[in-house]
């Protein structure tokens, strides 16, 4: 039995329409979770420990250390309260990092977050747009 042409479109249009609703809801769950804050992993930790994450929270700038022979930056990352012991391997950023608002990417190694990624978050950078007279 040959499939007739106006059922080959509505299987074909089905068939895009739910790839897109698919594609659509993951990325919106994707987008939603970019980043969780240190208050948000602390409370899942036992789940997604293993796991390579991001992590929002403000570096706290008393516990900044860094040996710049082993370029080893050391700091808390904190948010609500609560701290994250982070390591991270790189090189140093300014001085105007601290108390700065960051996002770390990686994963724990015992009781010390192992940063791969580190990105500083400078609002300080960004400028209003103009608005527009009329």
């Amino acid at each position: 039995m040959a499939m007739t042409n106006r059922r080959k479109l509505y299987v074909g249009s089905s068939v895009i329409a739910i790839s897109l609703t698919y594609l659509l809801t993951q990325g919106a769950h994707n987008f939603s979770h970019y980043f969780l804050t240190v208050r948000q992993y602390k409370a899942q930790i036992r789940r997604i420990a293993d796991h390579t994450v991001r992590v929002q929270g403000t570096l706290e700038s008393n516990s900044v250390t860094y040996d710049p022979q082993t370029s080893t930056l050391r700091f808390n990352l904190v948010s609500d309260g609560i701290k994250l012991p982070t390591l991270y391997r790189g090189s140093m950023p300014s001085e105007q990092f601290k108390n700065a608002q960051a996002i770390v990417k990686g994963h724990m190694d015992g009781d010390v977050f192992k940063a791969q990624k580190l990105e500083i978050q400078c609002p300080n950078h960004y400028s209003a747009a103009p608005t527009a007279r009329r």
